[in-house]
Parts: structure tokens; sequence; C-alpha cells
């Protein structure tokens, strides 16, 4: 609304502008075709061409010649002048105001926040016959954006560093907002050559980062 608002008054701005243009382009034309006329007529009185002479008007005392430009239409011409003038300011406020309309509203608007590292607060694991159990908490900082569908990713190796395997299971809840927590518990089946794992964080589209904020584990780690 307050874009069409502008645009019809900078329309009509124009308009007015276009016109005193008009009216001021036809007040010089006129004033020169004067100026011109006495010229003419004073270079035949120069010359003798009296046919070219303007009879007086009854009553006068000399030759008439085309008259000088009035006050009148001086001051018209000033005002034609003025009010273009005026009007190519109004557009160009105008203008101005709906950049920095648009401005305030592109910094009004709310950047989506940066993503916040998670924090593993806790993080353990049990051996149940051949498989391994990783159990832990995760928490979302309270600066940080609600995370859906979060899922906890647990890689495992062996003990020369060969990697075995992997499993993955959500958190505890679906939605975790920010300044929550939340358990996960991740079970890898035929674990028994596992010697060390690692766990990981993220969601349907993207890794999580996480800081690790518990005590060192002797098998457990983090990336």
């Amino acid at each position: 609304m307050i874009n069409l608002t502008l645009a019809i008054i900078a329309m009509l701005s124009l308009i007015v502008a276009a016109i005193m243009t008009v009216v001021a382009w036809t007040t010089v034309r006129e004033e020169r075709r004067r100026s011109a006329a006495r010229v003419a007529v004073l270079t035949a009185a120069i010359h003798g061409h009296d046919d070219l002479l303007i009879q007086p008007q009854s009553g006068a005392g000399h030759d008439a010649l085309p008259a000088e430009p009035t006050t009148h239409s001086r001051g018209r011409l000033a005002a034609a002048g003025m009010v273009a003038l005026f009007a190519v300011g109004a557009v160009t406020g105008l203008v101005l105001l709906a950049e920095g309309s648009r401005g305030r509203a592109g910094s009004g608007h709310v950047a989506p926040p940066a993503t916040v590292p998670l924090e593993l607060i806790a993080l353990e694991q049990d051996r149940d016959e051949s498989r391994l159990v990783v159990r832990g908490i995760v928490r979302n900082p309270g600066s940080a954006a609600k995370l859906n569908g979060l899922t906890v990713v647990v890689l495992v190796f062996s003990g020369d560093g060969g990697f075995i395997g992997s499993g993955r299971a959500p958190v505890a809840t679906s939605s975790l907002a920010a300044g929550a927590e939340a358990p996960f518990v991740v079970t890898l089946p035929d674990a028994d050559s596992v010697d060390r794992y690692r766990v990981s964080f993220r969601t349907d589209d993207r890794i999580v980062p996480h800081i690790d904020r518990r005590g060192r584990n002797p098998i457990g780690r983090t990336e």
C-alpha cells in the first residue's frame, strides 16, 4: 500500500514537473520572440525601413516598439521555474524515502541465527555380549535455534584404527529446543573387535557441530 501511494505521488509530481517545464519553455520562447522582434524593428529603424515600424497607438508620441518583458512575465517565468524545481525535488525526495524504507525493512529483517555447537555433557558405553551400547546426553545451548530430527551417529574402529562400522539413532525428543537436553542410546551389534568409537550429530540435511563438555572417556571420542 505504501509503495502504491509513493508511486502515485511520484507520477503526479512528474506530471506537474512536465507541465511547469512546458510553461517555462513557452514563456522563454515568447520572450525570445519579443526580443527578436524588437531587434528587427530597431535594425529597420537604423537603416530607414519605415515600413517595418509599427504605427504608434493613439496618443503615443513615438514609434511603438515591442514591449520589454514585463515584471509580470518575469514573475511568471520565475514561478514556473520554482514549481518545476519543487516538483523535481519532491520526486527525488520520494525516491530517497522509498530507498530508505526498503533499507530499514532490510535492516529489520532478522537473519537466521548462526549454527551454535551442541554440548555433549555425558557419554558412556556398555558391553552387552557382542553388542556395544553407547549412551549420552546432549544439550542445545540457550542461544541456539531449535533443532528438529537430531540424530546421533557412532562410528566404531578396531585397535589398529581400521573402520568396522557405524550405527545411528535419534535423540529422545524429535524437537530439541534452545536450552533443552536430551538423552540418546545407540546400539551396535557384533562389536567384539571394537576398540574405540566416535560420536557425531546431524539432522536430515547437515552435520551439527558439537563441543565435548564431559570428562574424557577411555575409548569414547567425539568429532
